[in-house]
């Protein structure tokens, strides 16, 4: 009798044992660099959003803002700008050289830019891209991007 009791006094206790916690895994966070290469000069600065949706990389219609955005200066016709603790997932960049630092995209009279931009995915594209064509993923694996102008 005593051992059916102490039997069974386990066997529940194996039942309804708790089952341990679980840990959620480590999120996916790292640096990001993105390599701006083809600039005219070194005059002035990149500036740059960098986009995680659809509705932020589309124009200034939307009145969304970026996931980020930024400056970098220019040294040898180039940019390397470094994205700390970014969260691992699906961005575009879209950019243009601000030679004159006014802080816009100069055009001309019939509104074609004056000014070197550019965009993830698109080399020489001369629209913005959509969503799908720049967007690129970034994690541990894929750490660097390169946008040539």
């Amino acid at each position: 009798m005593i051992l059916k009791f102490v039997v069974l006094t386990l066997l529940s206790q194996l039942t309804f044992a708790e089952e341990p916690a679980k840990v959620p895994a480590a999120e996916c966070r790292g640096d990001f660099k993105m390599i701006v290469t083809g600039l005219d000069s070194d005059e002035g600065q990149i500036k740059f959003d960098l986009d995680n949706a659809a509705d932020t990389f589309k124009p200034k219609e939307n009145g969304k803002p970026a996931f980020t955005k930024g400056r970098s200066p220019i040294k040898d016709k180039r940019v390397e700008y470094i994205f700390k603790d970014i969260p691992c997932g699906e961005y575009a960049v879209k950019l243009y050289h601000d030679a004159n630092m006014n802080q816009e995209l100069d055009k001309n009279f019939l509104r074609v830019p004056k000014e070197q931009y550019g965009f993830s995915n698109c080399k020489g594209c001369m629209l913005p891209p959509n969503w799908e064509k720049a967007k690129f993923h970034f994690d541990k694996e894929h750490p660097t991007i390169t946008i040539e102008l």
